[in-house]
């Protein structure tokens, strides 16, 4: 070491540059073999008890840090000599009692807010190094294996090798009793943390981290946790009937097998038998002297069953990511259900997933702690910031399903997260599905507000799934469609009408997905939504709500022209509209004899959804901020913010359109006096829109006229719009906005809705004229029996359900022609608005 320091005296290199530690292992090889580095054993350690905390946290972020991120997965951490891994975990263990004497405040030491994520991110690295698993994994290691041995030895006599043997031993012995030893530690410290009322986030993670390594390598410390979860024997019952595993098939072999896989100190949980496993449950655990001093029935429990923090979903991370490093490459399905803790994991995160149906909210409602709830680490903008910046939401705020804690797990675990990977998403996607399918079992059919969640949960966990399953690194196995659409088919025999309208969201918003098979666009349309019992009920559904939902997926998913053009999407058309027929052949005829029988007339009055309120179609993505004093040059001078209007200043009708194309002479025309003003305008907002009143006076009139003119003068438009696009324009020079269906109040609402219509023949929502055959308006005509039964009181509602219909696919055509005229290239390039649920959450 003296000639080393000699020598980094001579390069003139700093202590604590990069080039010096370089410099350092390339010269000493074996020391970077046998010690994390030799500065960082010697200089850096003999400074550092010494300092302040502000020192220490600076000397962790400038030396530890680097080296145990470098070399994470550096080829010496295996192969190591007896005495070579005892220096290096000797080494390492300085360094993490130090980083947990700083954490528990020893010496009346305290950890600024800002330093704390770096001390825990050391602590993390240090915990999951591969030589505290050594000890673990020679003990485990099987006559079949042929991997590369652990630990190397010098000697090759017979005595040499005993003592060799003898040194192994005691080596291995003494990292698994120091490894142990600041386990439980960190679980003093977990606890301790836990049951704080505020928790900063990164102090959950590291939560979650330390207390799964803990489950896996101390000694007792599982079998009291998974005893805090208290888990029913009727909750592991439901968990393990979603496995392909026969009654009649006993376990016990599989566990037995997959047990001597793990440490020893989790062996006792591997799963044999329900009536097995509750009744060691219900037993008493024998816990060792050094877990004694641990509160663990402190309210930190209700934080570890999965409730108001993310500790129970980082445990769950970092669980799978050590169970795929115990199990072995060829383990069956029956050892991998039989794995230790895995079954019992499964059902407190069933317990979960139950809660969220019940409790019909995306969090949990109530905290023992009288805390504030702490969201996922993604969603906080400080690196330490704690709950009491957040504050928890009532329970009566409805949270969005894509924020909770369980989707971001699925999340994070199916794509960003760089823990569980391989093998242990392909475990995690597949229990998270079967999980999933045993909470929609457990659903009631008439409990709307448990059917709604179902079906956010569905929305966001479904979708991820998917995503999973494209991607190319997956290998698990196609999700169970027909068990998702005969929940579907269900909640729609609810004869609730919350249930009908979020089932319709939930089919519109993840249409795409749903249908990406034929086969199951074959039997989602032709077999469900365009049956004929169906479609005469939804069609005709006496709530005009359920009817605006049922529409719009009709109109912007089912009857939407596809450039495809195949056989089926053919057939789907051709049984729309001979639905279609039908209702308005049965309308024909009750309106016949309703009046032959002196009744009134049948009424053909289109219903808002909801009183003095309509879907909108509205701009759904951000808008562009006015201009200030302050702007950038880029703002200034963008050359489509002078000549082109956006696309959200024409979406209001086609007025903008005629005024465009009307003085398209005049805007040729160049005006250096007109550009220079646009430059001072953007600049001084408020004199612009003094000056500018004259002229977007006359815009609104143009604007005005273009809303009571001629519909011919958009046909027009459109079709010459169409014949641009078809002489090869370029499909990506227009950019592509977001639109939604919003319900909004209006003004006048007898104007549009309330006023009887005179119906024609119903329309499809294609782009031609002419979708029907005109037929005289006869029930025999249409060849159609007389209606009986249900269709007759249904049919009491067609002339309305008609009227809307006819008004909805004006405006779906609308909508597809403005958008071709302000640029997009081709019909099946318009935007679809999505159709969502949140107007009902805010109203309750």
């Amino acid at each position: 070491m003296s000639e080393w320091k000699h020598r980094e005296k001579k390069m003139n290199y700093g202590p604590h540059s990069e080039r010096s530690t370089e410099s350092f292992k390339s010269m000493f090889p074996f020391l970077v073999r046998t010690s994390v580095v030799g500065a960082l054993a010697a200089d850096q350690w003999r400074r550092f008890p010494s300092r302040t905390s502000t020192l220490k946290a600076a000397a962790v972020r400038s030396a530890l840090l680097p080296f145990l991120k470098n070399n994470e997965n550096h080829p010496s951490n295996t192969g190591l000599r007896a005495e070579d891994l005892d220096r290096r975990v000797t080494v390492l263990n300085r360094w993490w009692t130090g980083l947990l004497e700083m954490l528990n405040g020893r010496n009346g030491e305290s950890v600024t807010g800002s330093d704390r994520p770096t001390i825990l991110e050391a602590a993390t690295f240090i915990m999951t190094r591969p030589e505290w698993s050594i000890p673990f994994e020679v003990g485990r290691q099987h006559p079949s294996s042929a991997s590369r041995p652990l630990l190397n030895s010098r000697s090759t006599t017979s005595l040499g090798s005993m003592s060799s043997d003898f040194l192994a031993d005691s080596v291995l012995h003494n990292i698994r009793k120091i490894y142990v030893q600041n386990l439980v530690s960190q679980m003093v410290y977990v606890v301790e943390k836990m049951s704080s009322r505020n928790v900063p986030a990164s102090v959950v993670a590291f939560c979650g981290k330390a207390t799964a390594y803990a489950f896996f390598y101390c000694e007792g410390v599982a079998d009291i946790l998974v005893r805090l979860w208290a888990p029913t024997q009727e909750t592991i019952r439901r968990a393990l009937a979603e496995y392909p595993v026969r009654k009649s098939t006993g376990l016990k072999d599989s566990s037995d097998s997959i047990a001597t896989y793990f440490p020893s100190a989790l062996q006792g949980l591997a799963f044999k038998s329900t009536r097995t496993t509750t009744r060691y449950l219900r037993s008493r655990p024998q816990l060792p002297f050094v877990t004694a001093p641990i509160p663990w029935h402190g309210p930190w429990v209700w934080r570890w069953a999965g409730r108001d923090t993310d500790l129970l979903f980082g445990f769950v991370k970092s669980y799978y990511h050590l169970l795929d490093r115990f199990l072995p490459s060829d383990a069956s399905p029956e050892e991998i259900l039989c794995a230790p803790g895995y079954l019992l994991l499964q059902a407190q995160v069933l317990t979960v997933l139950d809660s969220v149906i019940r409790g019909g909210s995306g969090q949990p409602q109530s905290d023992p702690l009288g805390g504030p709830s702490l969201h996922h680490d993604h969603g906080l903008g400080e690196p330490d910031a704690t709950a009491s910046v957040l504050p928890f939401p009532p329970a009566a705020t409805n949270h969005s399903m894509a924020e909770h804690r369980l989707i971001s797990l699925l999340r994070d675990s199916l794509s960003g997260s760089t823990l569980v990977v391989g093998r242990a998403r392909a475990l995690f996607a597949e229990s998270f599905e079967r999980l999933l399918k045993a909470t929609a079992r457990r659903t009631s059919l008439f409990h709307h507000s448990a059917c709604f969640t179902l079906c956010d949960l569905m929305e966001e966990a479904l979708a991820i799934l998917v995503r999973y399953e494209n991607s190319a690194a997956s290998n698990a196995s196609s999700l169970d469609w027909p068990f998702w659409l005969q929940v579907c088919r269900q909640m729609m025999e609810s004869q609730n009408t919350m249930t009908e309208i979020r089932l319709y969201a939930f089919l519109y918003s993840l249409w795409n997905t749903i249908t990406a098979e034929e086969n199951r666009k074959r039997q989602v349309c032709l077999e469900w939504l365009l049956d004929e019992k169906c479609f005469q009920e939804q069609f005709n559904h006496w709530c005009p709500m359920v009817r605006a939902y049922y529409m719009r997926l009709l109109c912007w998913r089912i009857g939407r022209p596809n450039e495809s053009g195949s056989e089926l999407d053919d057939r789907i058309t051709r049984t729309l509209a001979l639905r279609l027929h039908r209702v308005w052949g049965r309308f024909l005829y009750l309106q016949a004899d309703t009046l032959g029988k002196g009744g009134p007339r049948l009424s053909t009055a289109p219903c808002s959804p909801a009183p003095s309120r309509r879907l909108l179609i509205l701009r759904n993505d951000s808008q562009p901020s006015p201009g200030g004093m302050f702007l950038t040059f880029d703002s200034i001078l963008s050359p489509s913010s002078s000549t082109v209007a956006t696309a959200y200043e024409r979406h209001g009708s086609i007025g903008p359109i005629i005024g465009s194309e009307e003085s398209q002479g005049s805007r040729d025309m160049p005006s250096v006096g007109k550009k220079s003003w646009t430059l001072l305008k953007n600049m001084i907002p408020f004199a612009a829109s003094t000056l500018d009143t004259t002229r977007s006076t006359n815009k609104q009139q143009e604007i005005e006229k273009a809303k009571t003119g001629d519909s011919a003068v958009q046909t027009k438009l459109y079709r010459a719009r169409s014949s641009r696009s078809s002489t090869g324009r370029n499909d990506t020079a227009f950019r592509a906005h977001s639109f939604k269906f919003s319900l909004e109040w209006i003004d006048n609402e007898k104007s549009l809705f309330g006023k009887e219509r005179q119906l024609y023949q119903p329309r499809l929502p294609l782009s031609t004229s002419g979708d029907f055959v005109p037929h005289n308006g006869t029930q025999d005509d249409l060849g159609l029996p007389e209606p009986v039964g249900m269709i007759v009181n249904q049919g009491k509602y067609a002339g309305r359900a008609l009227a809307e219909w006819d008004l909805l696919v004006d405006e779906y055509r609308d909508f597809s022609n403005r958008r071709l005229a302000e640029g997009v290239p081709r019909a099946a390039l318009v935007e679809t608005p999505t159709l969502g649920v949140e107007t009902f959450r805010r109203t309750g």
